[in-house]
C-alpha cells in the first residue's frame, strides 16, 4: 500500500494542481523529512509529478535520500537553499513550502518569496504556509540548531493575518486559510496556529 503523507494542507493543494492545465512538475522547497516519515514529494510522486526538491539541513537530506533509496522512488532532492533556488526561471508549474519558510528571518523569508515567483511559470501555483502570532510557542532556537547556524534566526517568525498578503503582489490567491491546531505530538498535547496560502501567479 502506498504510504499516506502526514502534511494534510498539501492534499488541497495537489487538488488545485491537478486541475490546472499545466505540466505536471513540482519544486519543493525544504524537502528534507524525518527519519520515520516519507518526504512530502511523494504525494505528488505517486500522482505521476516529475518531482524536485531543496533542502538546507544535511540531516534532513540524509533522511530523504534514504528513503528513495530504499523505497526505489526517485524524487530528485537536492541540497540547496529557498533563498537562492538552483533552478532557472519560469522552471516550474507548482512549487510549495510546507512548514520550513517559517524557520527564516522575515528578511530572508521575503527574498525566498521572490525566488518561488522567480521560478514558476505563469499560471503557475505555490502554496506556503507560514506560522501565525496566534501559535503559542515561543521558545528561542538553541545555539545548535541549523536554524541559528545556517539562517542567523534566533525564533520561528510570525505573521499577522494578513501580513504576509504582501508576497502575493503578483498572485491571485485562490486560497487562504488561517488553521489553529491541536493534537498530541510524541506524547505531548500541542497547539499550533497557521496561514496557508494557495495562490497562481498572474
Amino acid at each position: 500500500m502506498d504510504d499516506i503523507i502526514w502534511a494534510t494542507p498539501l492534499y488541497e493543494f495537489l487538488w488545485q494542481c491537478n486541475a490546472a492545465p499545466l505540466d505536471r512538475n513540482v519544486l519543493d522547497c525544504g524537502a528534507g523529512s524525518s527519519a520515520n516519515r516519507p518526504p512530502p514529494l511523494l504525494l505528488f510522486f505517486q500522482q505521476g509529478y516529475v518531482t524536485y526538491g531543496i533542502e538546507i539541513t544535511e540531516e534532513g537530506l540524509a533522511n530523504a535520500h534514504q528513503f528513495c533509496i530504499e523505497n526505489d522512488k526517485p524524487l530528485n532532492i537536492l541540497r540547496g537553499d529557498m533563498r537562492r533556488i538552483p533552478f532557472a526561471a519560469g522552471t516550474f508549474s507548482f512549487v510549495y513550502s510546507y512548514n520550513a519558510i517559517f524557520f527564516m528571518t522575515k528578511a530572508d523569508i521575503a527574498r525566498a518569496m521572490l525566488e518561488i515567483e522567480r521560478v514558476l511559470k505563469r499560471n503557475g501555483i505555490c502554496f506556503v504556509n507560514f506560522l501565525s502570532v496566534d501559535d503559542p510557542d515561543r521558545r528561542p532556537f538553541c545555539e545548535s540548531s541549523f536554524a541559528r547556524r545556517m539562517l542567523g534566526s534566533k525564533q520561528f517568525s510570525r505573521f499577522r493575518d494578513n501580513e504576509a498578503d504582501v508576497y502575493f503582489g503578483h498572485f491571485e490567491i485562490l486560497r487562504k486559510e488561517k488553521r489553529l491546531v491541536e493534537k498530541l505530538f510524541d506524547g505531548k498535547r500541542i497547539k499550533q496556529a497557521y496561514i496557508d496560502y494557495i495562490a497562481r501567479k498572474c
